[in-house]
């Protein structure tokens, strides 16, 4: 390995640990999140260190991209008490189960008839192939999943954010 290597090693290493550690040692809740994404991007880090170059765009685009915003908006709608500590209870147990089983059936419905589809054929084994797959018969399934997860996050803010206190 040469010393550029290593150097690159060492950082991802010391970043994995330090984002690692800060979320289990963590007190506040908003540094727990930035520990975690700094894991997140040491996890992308690892996998462009090892050659994988569509595993680490996919790892920042899903867990940095999406997660860790959704866990700070959800950490942002939290109902906060006196003492500004948040109140983790929810008062809409029923809308948001209403709205996430309804979510989670238009999702099926709609991915249904790509299922079989996506279990024939060939794998793909390089980063080329896998974007021509994405971009080509299944680019309007990503798309749709895309939409309803921001409709999903639309109705959560809605729905947390509707009353007046």
């Amino acid at each position: 390995m040469t010393m550029s290597g290593q150097l690159a090693f060492w950082i991802l290493a010391a970043l994995s640990v330090a984002g690692a550690a800060t979320v289990v040692f963590g007190r506040d809740v908003t540094r727990m999140v930035l520990g975690l994404g700094a894991f997140l991007l040491s996890v992308a880090g690892w996998f462009l260190f090892f050659g994988q170059t569509f595993l680490a765009v996919a790892q920042v685009f899903v867990y940095v991209g999406g997660v860790l915003v959704l866990v700070l908006f959800a950490i942002m709608l939290v109902h906060r008490a006196e003492g500004a500590d948040p109140a983790l209870t929810s008062r809409h147990d029923v809308d948001i189960a209403a709205v996430a089983l309804s979510v989670f059936g238009i999702m099926v419905v709609s991915l249904r008839s790509a299922w079989p589809s996506m279990t024939e054929g060939p794998v793909p084994t390089s980063t080329t192939q896998v974007s021509a797959q994405f971009l080509g018969a299944y680019l309007p399934h990503l798309e749709a999943a895309g939409l309803l997860l921001l409709a999903a996050l639309v109705a959560a803010i809605v729905i947390m954010g509707g009353e007046g206190e």
